[in-house]
C-alpha cells in the first residue's frame, strides 16, 4: 500500500497527501471544534451565536490549516526554484508538510532565503486572516469570522514555532546557514544539531514536569530531527567526490524474461546474488529479487516465468552521478540496488551494500586524516 498519494500539481510541483494526514484530520476537527465551543461559551470572541455545528467548523478549520501549510511549503519551493534548487514534491502529513527539496543550496545566503520564506509566508497569512477576522463587517457570518480569526492565529503560531533554531524546523536551517558563513557547512550542522538537542531537552523537561505530553512528543521529534540532520551531513561529507562508477559492479549478471523462477532461485544461490536485471532482446525491462520470488508458492516456481513477478519500475542512475545521489535514492525508495544506465544501455549495478562499504572506507580515511593532523 502506498503511503502517499498525488492529488495534483502546483507550479509543476506534485502535491501529495500522506495517509497519516487522513488519519489525523478527524482529531484536528474534534480539537478545533472543542476549542470553538469553549471560545463561544467562555469568552466574548463571538458577537452572535454560531449557526453551523462547531465540529463541522472544526473540520473546515483543519482543512484551512493544512492549506496554509501547503502555501508555506510552496513558498519554500518557489524560492528554491529561483536559486536553481529543484523540489521533487510537497507532501502534507501528520506533522504538517514537507517540501522535498533535492539539494541544499551551497550558498548559505540562499539557504537563509529558502528557509525563511516559509515562516514569513505563514506570518503574512496569519496577519491577513486576523485582520479580516477582527475587522469583518457586521453582516459577515459569525461562523466564518471566527474560523478565519482562529486560522490566522494558528498561522502566526506556525511562523513562530518554525523559527525555533533546531532541526528539522526552518529556524534550524537559518541558524546553520548563518553559522556556515563563518565556518564549514559540516561544523555549522554539528553546532546547530547541538542547539536543537538542547531545545529538545528543555521542551521535554518542561513537558514532563507540567504533564504536557504533546510538548514531550515535540521534544522527541526535535531531538530525532537534530540527530538525523547531523548524521546526514556526515554521510554527505564522507561520500563527497565519489562517483557511482567508482563503486558500481561492471560485470552485471542478468536473466532473460522467460527464465523460470525455479532456475532463477538456483542462479541466485549459485551466483550469491539476491537480485538481477531482466532482459528482453538485450534490453533491460525489469529487475527481479528474492523478495519477488517469495510472493508466489514454491510449487509454482517451475511453471512461472520471471517476467510475471519482475518489478518494471526501474530506478536508474548514471556512472558520472555523485555517489551521494545514489545513496539518497536507495534509501528514499527503500530499495537494494540501482541500475547504472547510459543512453539506454546497462553499464553496471550499484547496491546499498556497495554504497555503505564506500561510506565506511571514507569515514575511516577521515578519522585517519584527523588523527594525523593532531599528531
Amino acid at each position: 500500500m502506498k503511503s502517499s498519494f498525488t492529488v495534483g500539481h502546483l507550479f509543476g510541483i506534485p502535491v501529495k497527501i500522506h495517509v497519516s494526514l487522513i488519519i489525523i484530520l478527524p482529531f484536528f476537527a474534534w480539537a478545533f471544534g472543542s476549542n470553538i465551543i469553549y471560545l463561544t461559551e467562555n469568552t466574548d470572541i463571538a458577537r452572535r451565536e454560531l449557526i453551523l455545528n462547531p465540529y463541522f467548523l472544526g473540520f473546515i478549520m483543519a482543512v484551512m490549516l493544512f492549506v496554509s501549510i501547503l502555501i508555506h511549503e510552496l513558498a519554500h519551493s518557489l524560492v528554491a526554484r529561483t536559486k536553481d534548487v529543484k523540489t521533487t514534491d510537497i507532501t502534507l502529513m501528520l506533522f504538517g508538510g514537507l517540501a522535498n527539496i533535492e539539494e541544499i543550496s551551497k550558498d548559505p545566503k540562499n539557504e537563509v532565503k529558502i528557509a525563511a520564506s516559509g515562516p514569513l509566508t505563514s506570518l503574512v497569512l496569519g496577519i491577513i486572516f486576523v485582520f479580516v477576522g477582527r475587522f469583518a463587517p457586521e453582516f459577515m457570518l459569525e461562523d466564518l469570522r471566527l474560523i478565519i480569526l482562529y486560522t490566522g492565529q494558528l498561522n502566526i503560531f506556525l511562523a513562530i514555532f518554525n523559527l525555533i533554531p533546531a532541526f528539522p524546523s526552518d529556524g534550524g536551517r537559518i541558524l546553520r546557514a548563518a553559522i556556515a558563513q563563518k565556518t564549514s557547512f559540516r561544523k555549522a550542522t554539528e553546532i546547530t544539531s547541538r542547539v536543537g538537542k538542547v531545545f529538545a531537552w528543555i521542551f521535554g523537561i518542561i513537558g514532563f514536569m507540567s504533564g504536557n505530553f504533546l510538548l514531550v512528543f515535540i521534544a522527541f521529534f526535535i531531538y530525532i530531527g537534530a540527530s538525523q540532520e547531523h548524521q546526514f551531513s556526515n554521510i554527505k561529507l564522507a561520500l563527497s567526490n565519489l562517483k557511482v562508477k567508482d563503486l558500481m559492479t561492471r560485470d552485471v549478471k542478468t536473466v532473460p524474461v522467460n527464465m523460470s523462477i525455479h532456475s532463477l532461485v538456483e542462479k541466485m544461490f549459485a551466483d550469491k546474488h539476491s537480485g538481477f536485471p531482466v532482459l528482453r532482446d538485450d534490453k533491460v525491462v525489469g529487475i527481479v529479487t528474492m523478495e519477488d520470488a517469495k510472493k508466489i508458492p514454491q510449487d509454482e516456481y517451475r511453471n512461472t516465468p520471471v517476467q510475471s513477478i519482475m518489478n518494471k519500475d526501474l530506478h536508474c542512475v548514471k556512472g558520472d552521478d555523485e555517489l551521494f545521489e545514489a545513496f539518497k535514492l536507495l534509501f528514499q525508495k527503500d530499495i537494494g540496488r540501482l541500475l547504472v544506465m547510459d543512453d539506454g544501455e546497462l553499464q553496471g549495478i550499484i547496491t546499498r551494500s556497495d554504497v555503505m562499504t564506500g561510506l565506511r572506507v571514507r569515514q575511516l580515511e577521515n578519522i585517519k586524516v584527523e588523527e594525523d593532523e593532531n599528531i
